[in-house]
């Protein structure tokens, strides 16, 4: 594949981007196919199925609540969208608008008892699969609906499962089918305990697999890839940084992981600036987090004029895995990061390990000259959370306080964290952070 230039950044933000996401609970679509169509037309003739779809669609509404719309997708198949809290709840309304849509009817001197077979299927708050392409596999699941079947309802607990037309070969086709999402996982402040951001990490939620982590994609991933899964990661930070404000917490920043593969593209920075005032959020809330363990920042020109074109800009600047990478040191020189993420090899045992204790004890007095914000990667226990903390590391990342989780639960892990905060190792009432 080429190297995208400025356009190409453009018409793939555009490929990967998604309307805006309905978060209401308990959404799911109920599909109604209204058996024997041809059997009714040729009885009924045009005029007699329009009149008869228009009685359905009222007999519908009937059992149904305002917010509750019926419409018609197909030739006597109806699509209805319910809110319920749960699957039971879903199959009581389900059966009841089904049995309403089931009386005898007045058609042009005939009387009609129609049947209706039913599918529900879940369309969660954040949705991998879009509705339009949700409802073309709902139809073809009806489809193969055998005799057995016809006239109930039929639960699809697991549309990943069932709903795919084919398996993905790459990255960037897995982009494509809205497989590739993101998990966010907290940073928070060892001196005030509130939470300064979260990092986006990429997850695929593969047809077959189930969730897979980074490390089973990642190696081998083309450029395309790399670009692919770039833009649409842009998207779900830009979507969760949105979504936080919306829901009345503040959240300072998301990280978005980049490597020079995306740097060294002569239209990227363009491109994320653009997509940053077109959301309308300010550069300085998107942290990149730079993967030097893909080779030395200042080895492309292009990708050293990238990163200094969004770091002038005001986005942030982290480098990721410090004490790993190749040229860290060089980095903080040449763009003036502003903070260090040292790596979860020099945390682990941190709290009884006196060579990791003597390493991070080098690494924040460096940081602490050079006037660098340090956060600790991988922090598994609250041990080494309390000694960090007392060492005078600024911020931790790790299970210790939290795993990566989807975004809509993020909420409820800010709300008990901001009520637990007074009570976290090392905290205080500071300002600092």
């Amino acid at each position: 594949m080429e190297r995208l230039v400025s356009t190409g950044w453009n018409a793939l933000f555009q490929l990967v981007a998604r309307p805006e996401i309905d978060r209401r609970p308990g959404r799911l679509i109920l599909l109604l196919r209204l058996e024997n169509m041809q059997i009714l037309t040729d009885r009924l003739e045009q005029a007699g199925m329009s009149h008869l779809l228009e009685q359905e669609i009222m007999n519908l509404r009937d059992a149904l609540r305002p917010q509750d719309p019926v419409k018609i997708v197909a030739p006597g198949l109806f699509e209805i969208t319910l809110h319920c809290r749960s699957w039971a709840a879903a199959m009581v309304v389900a059966r009841r608008v089904q049995q309403h849509g089931q009386q005898r009817l007045a058609v042009m001197g005939q009387m009609i008892k129609p049947v209706l077979t039913g599918l529900l299927i879940p369309y969660p708050r954040l949705s991998l699969i879009s509705k339009t392409r949700l409802l073309r596999q709902g139809q073809k699941k009806m489809e193969s609906i055998g005799p057995a079947e016809l006239g109930r309802i039929i639960l699809l607990k697991s549309p990943r499962d069932h709903l795919t037309d084919e398996l993905p070969v790459t990255i960037a086709d897995a982009v494509k089918a809205g497989q590739m999402i993101a998990y966010f996982q907290p940073k928070v402040c060892c001196h005030s305990g509130r939470v300064t951001g979260f990092e986006a990490l990429t997850r695929w939620q593969h047809p077959t697999q189930g969730i897979l982590p980074p490390a089973n994609f990642m190696p081998g991933m083309a450029e395309a890839d790399h670009n692919a899964l770039t833009a649409t990661m842009l998207q779900h930070v830009l979507d969760a940084l949105t979504f936080w404000d919306k829901s009345g917490f503040h959240v300072e920043t998301a990280s978005l992981n980049i490597s020079n593969i995306e740097l060294g593209d002569p239209g990227f920075s363009d491109a994320v600036l653009q997509e940053l005032e077109k959301r309308q959020i300010a550069p300085h809330r998107l942290v990149l987090e730079l993967l030097e363990s893909m080779g030395p920042i200042n080895s492309d020109p292009l990708a050293h004029k990238n990163l200094k074109h969004l770091l002038e800009a005001g986005c942030r600047l982290d480098l990721d895995d410090f004490g790993t990478g190749y040229a860290s040191l060089d980095a903080i020189r040449t763009f003036g990061a502003h903070r260090i993420k040292i790596d979860r090899s020099y945390v682990t045992g941190c709290d009884v390990d006196a060579n990791q204790q003597r390493m991070l004890s080098a690494i924040l007095a460096m940081a602490e000259k050079l006037r660098i914000e340090t956060v600790a990667e991988g922090v598994e226990t609250q041990q080494e959370h309390a000694y960090l903390a007392q060492l005078g590391c600024d911020e931790l990342q790790g299970y210790a306080i939290a795993k990566p989780m989807p975004l809509e639960q993020t909420l409820e892990f800010l709300a008990r964290h901001n009520e637990q905060v007074d009570s976290l190792p090392g905290a205080t009432s500071g300002n600092l952070c």
